[in-house]
C-alpha cells in the first residue's frame, strides 16, 4: 500500500469513528504525532481566513500554536511552500497554477472565494483612458504572476490590444498607494483593500474580474497545503478545513459579525469590511466537492480544466515554461480532507 492509500484509509478510519481532529484539540487523545506549530501565510483579502484568524478558530480547532504570515502575492506563498517554511496557504488561482506547473510539492484543497468584484482595473479619472484601447502608451500595474496580472492580460487580448504598447509594472499591492499618489502609473489592477484605496483618490473602474470571469475567465483565491506536511499530518489538514466550513457559514449566516471580524482584521470600518466581504463569492463545502469546482476523490472536478487553460495562457505569456497535461492538474486537487471534514461535521 502507497503512502496515499495509507493516509485514504487513516481518514477513512478517523471519520468512521468520530476521531476528527477535534479529538486532539482542547487535550484529548489523539493516536497520530502532532506538529510543533502550524504556518499559515495569509493575504488580506475580506474572506472566511481571515474571520478564522480574528476569531482564533484553528489555534481552537487544532490544539496547536499557529504562526501567521502575511504575504503581498501567491508568488511569495509558492516559493515559502517550496522553501518548507510554510505549511498551509492562500494563492491566487494564477499562482496556483504557475506552482503546479513548476513542481511546487503542493495540493490544491480548498477554494477561499470565488473573484468578482474585489478585483479590478482602476484608472485616474484623469487620465482620459475611458476604454482599454486608451490603456496604449500609458502605465500600469499589476503584481506579476498574480491573479490581476493573469486578467489584464486576458482583458487586453479580448480588445486586440498587443501588451507591448502600454507599460506594465511588476508591482506588489503594497506599493500601488504611493505610486498613484506620486503619478508613477496611470492605472492598476489590484484587489481590496488597496482598489478602494485607489477609488478614494480620484480613480474609477474600467472593468472587474467579475465581468472577465464571465466571459469564462474564471479566477479565485484557492487553499494550498504542503505535501510533506499534508502526508505526515493528514488530520490537521481536515481539522484547517473544518474551521474554513466554518467561516463560510458565519459569512453566509451571520454577515454582520463576519464583517466586523474582517474589518478589524484589514483596520475597516464594519461597513467597508462587509461592502468588501460582499464582492467575493464564497462556496460551501459541499459546493466545493461538484464536479464544476474540486470534484471528488477518484473524480476531479472542471477546476482543473480552467487551470489547464489558466497554464495555456501562461505559457503564452511567458510566465511559465512548458504546459503540463490536464492529468497533472487533475492530480493537484486533492478533495480527500474536505470529505472527511464534511463527514466529521455531518454536512
Amino acid at each position: 500500500m502507497n503512502l496515499r492509500n495509507y493516509i485514504v484509509f487513516g481518514l477513512f478510519f478517523i471519520g468512521f469513528f468520530g476521531i476528527g481532529p477535534g479529538a486532539f484539540a482542547g487535550g484529548r487523545q489523539d493516536s497520530s504525532a502532532s506538529p510543533g506549530q502550524i504556518v499559515i501565510g495569509y493575504q488580506a483579502i475580506p474572506n472566511g481566513e481571515l474571520v478564522a484568524k480574528n476569531l482564533g478558530w484553528h489555534e481552537e480547532r487544532l490544539g496547536v500554536p499557529i504562526r501567521w504570515v502575511q504575504f503581498n502575492s501567491g508568488s511569495e506563498l509558492n516559493n515559502a511552500i517550496a522553501s518548507g517554511s510554510v505549511d498551509l496557504g492562500l494563492g491566487g488561482s494564477s499562482t496556483t497554477v504557475a506552482a503546479i506547473a513548476q513542481g511546487v510539492p503542493a495540493e490544491v484543497i480548498w477554494i477561499y472565494d470565488i473573484i468578482g468584484d474585489n478585483e479590478a482595473l482602476v484608472v485616474r479619472r484623469d487620465s482620459g483612458i475611458e476604454t482599454l484601447s486608451d490603456l496604449q502608451g500609458k502605465k500600469v500595474a499589476a503584481p506579476f504572476g498574480a491573479t490581476t496580472h493573469y486578467h489584464l492580460m486576458v482583458a487586453l487580448e479580448l480588445e486586440g490590444i498587443d501588451p507591448a504598447s502600454l507599460t506594465i509594472f511588476d508591482m506588489p499591492p503594497a506599493d500601488m498607494r504611493a505610486a498613484w499618489i506620486r503619478g508613477d502609473i496611470d492605472a492598476a489592477f489590484v484587489w481590496e483593500p488597496t482598489l478602494a484605496s485607489l477609488l478614494d483618490l480620484e480613480g474609477k473602474i474600467l472593468i472587474t474580474s467579475g465581468e472577465l470571469a464571465s466571459k469564462g475567465f474564471l479566477t479565485g483565491d484557492i487553499g494550498i497545503v504542503r505535501k510533506g506536511f499534508a502526508e505526515e499530518f493528514p488530520e490537521y489538514v481536515q481539522g484547517y478545513l473544518e474551521s474554513q466550513i466554518k467561516s463560510i457559514e458565519f459569512i453566509r449566516n451571520t454577515p454582520q459579525l463576519a464583517s466586523e471580524a474582517i474589518g478589524m482584521e484589514l483596520g475597516l470600518s464594519v461597513d467597508e469590511a462587509r461592502r468588501q466581504m460582499n464582492s467575493l463569492v464564497f462556496l460551501s463545502g459541499a459546493e466545493q466537492l461538484g464536479s464544476e469546482y474540486l470534484g471528488k476523490t477518484g473524480a476531479p472536478g472542471n477546476l482543473a480544466e480552467v487551470f489547464y487553460t489558466t497554464a495555456q495562457f501562461l505559457v503564452d505569456q511567458q510566465r511559465i515554461r512548458d504546459l503540463p497535461d490536464l492529468e497533472i492538474f487533475q492530480n493537484a486537487l486533492v478533495p480527500l480532507y474536505l470529505e472527511g471534514a464534511l463527514h466529521t461535521l455531518g454536512d
